[in-house]
C-alpha cells in the first residue's frame, strides 16, 4: 500500500455523470475536478456511465465503462468482479453505494438518510417504499459496515448517521459541497432576454426549483405564494420542477388549477444553466420549503446569485441558510407567505437580505471540499 507521501490512484463512481444535471452528478463532477487541483500527482480512474464514458477529459484521468445504473443490484454484486483495480488505491462512491468485495479501502459519500428515515418523503407509492425502501436500507447499512471512512454533507445528516448506525460515527466527517462559480449575479440586460418567453418583460416573481418528490414540498411553496399573492396581479411564480418517473402529485394539481393563479404560476420541468442563473438573478425571493436534504445545493446557488432566500428552519436547510437566509415552517403558508410579502413591498429589507445571502454563499467552497476529502483518503492509507 502506498504512504501518504507517494501519489495516489483513487477510483471514483462517476455513473451519475451521465448528461443530465442532477445534484449528485454535479457533486461529482466538482469533486474530482478540485481533487485534481489540490494534489498535482493525484490519478484518477472513473467508472463511467455508458452514455457519457469520457465525462472529464483530463491527462490524469481515465475511464471505464460499466453498462449497469449507479444504485442496480450490479453495483453491489458485479462492478467489484468486473472492473479493473489493478494499481488503485482507494475506491470513493459519491452516492453512498458500495459495490461489495472491494479489493481496496473505501469511502462512501452518504448525502442524507431520506430512504431510511421516511421513504414517504421520495415517494408515494406503496409498492415502491416497500420494494425500494428495502434495497436502500440493507444496501446503505452494508456500505456503512464496509466504508473505512463515510463523508457526508451536513453536520445533520452526520447526526442522522450516528443515530441510525452508532458504529459509524467516528468514522464520519462532513465535507460541505461547495459553490460552482458558474452562479453569480447577472446583469438585467443580460437576464431578461432569456426569460421573457416566459414572463413579462421586468415582472416580479417567485421562484422554486427541484425535483417533482413529496420531499420538495411543491404543493407548500404553492399554497403560501397563494396565501401571499392570490389577489395581486402583478406577482408571478415560476416552479422549475424536473418530472420524477411515476411519480404524481395531485394535490400540487390540484392548487395550480387555481383560478387565482390565472397565467401567473411558469412551470418550467428544465431550463438551461444559462436560464437558471438568470432565473435565480432575477427573482424577487427564491422559495426553497423543503421537507428534508442532505445540503439543499439551490439554496447555496440561488444566495450566490444575489437573491434573497427563503427556506425552511429545520434540518439541513437551516444549517446551509445560516444568517443568509430567512428561515420559515414549511408546513405553514401563513409563515411563508409573510417574509414573501414583505420581501416583495419592502426594498431596504430586500436589499438587505439579498447582500446577506451574498455573504453566506462566500462560506463555501469546492476547494475546501477536495482537500478535506484528500485528507480523508490520505489517513485511512496511513493507517
Amino acid at each position: 500500500m502506498k504512504n501518504s507521501q507517494k501519489s495516489l490512484t483513487v477510483m471514483i463512481d462517476a455513473r451519475y455523470l451521465d448528461g443530465t444535471v442532477k445534484g449528485i452528478g454535479r457533486y461529482t463532477d466538482q469533486l474530482v475536478r478540485h481533487l485534481l487541483d489540490a494534489d498535482r500527482e493525484l490519478h484518477i480512474r472513473l467508472v463511467t456511465h455508458p452514455g457519457c464514458p469520457v465525462p472529464i477529459d483530463h491527462k490524469r484521468v481515465d475511464c471505464k465503462v460499466f453498462k449497469a445504473g449507479p444504485t442496480s443490484l450490479s453495483t453491489r454484486f458485479l462492478l467489484s468482479r468486473c472492473v479493473d483495480f489493478d494499481g488503485v488505491d482507494l475506491f470513493h462512491s459519491p452516492f453512498g453505494l458500495l459495490p461489495g468485495g472491494l479489493p481496496v479501502p473505501a469511502v462512501a459519500t452518504l448525502h442524507d438518510l431520506m430512504w431510511v428515515v421516511d421513504t414517504s418523503l421520495f415517494t408515494r407509492k406503496l409498492w415502491k417504499r416497500l420494494i425500494t425502501g428495502t434495497y436502500y436500507r440493507t444496501t446503505v447499512a452494508l456500505s456503512v459496515r464496509e466504508a473505512a471512512k463515510i463523508l457526508t454533507v451536513s453536520k445533520f445528516s452526520k447526526q442522522a448517521i450516528a443515530e441510525h448506525y452508532p458504529d459509524a460515527a467516528l468514522r464520519t466527517a462532513v465535507t460541505y459541497n461547495g459553490l460552482d462559480p458558474f452562479f453569480c449575479p447577472m446583469p438585467p440586460q443580460e437576464a431578461w432576454p432569456l426569460l421573457t418567453k416566459w414572463l413579462p418583460p421586468r415582472s416580479s416573481f417567485v421562484l422554486s426549483v427541484g425535483q417533482g418528490s413529496p420531499y420538495k414540498n411543491h404543493a407548500g411553496a404553492v399554497r403560501a405564494f397563494l396565501e401571499a399573492f392570490g389577489d395581486d396581479p402583478d406577482a408571478y411564480f415560476v416552479l422549475v420542477r424536473r418530472p420524477k418517473r411515476g411519480s404524481s402529485d395531485d394535490e400540487l394539481r390540484a392548487l395550480m388549477a387555481d383560478e387565482r393563479l390565472n397565467s401567473r404560476l411558469i412551470h418550467l420541468p428544465g431550463v438551461s444553466g444559462e436560464e437558471l442563473r438568470a432565473l435565480y438573478s432575477m427573482a424577487r425571493v427564491f422559495l426553497f420549503p423543503s421537507l428534508y436534504e442532505g445540503f439543499g445545493l439551490p439554496i447555496l446557488e440561488a444566495m450566490a446569485c444575489g437573491t434573497a432566500v427563503i427556506t425552511s428552519d429545520r434540518g439541513a436547510m437551516a444549517e446551509v441558510g445560516g444568517d443568509g437566509a430567512i428561515l420559515v415552517d414549511p408546513k405553514d403558508p401563513r409563515s411563508i407567505a409573510r417574509p414573501l410579502r414583505r420581501l416583495f413591498d419592502d426594498h431596504e429589507f430586500r436589499r438587505m437580505r439579498e447582500d446577506l445571502a451574498r455573504r453566506r454563499a462566500e462560506d463555501f467552497s469546492w476547494k475546501s471540499c477536495a482537500e478535506e476529502t484528500l485528507a480523508a483518503y490520505r489517513e485511512i492509507l496511513a493507517d
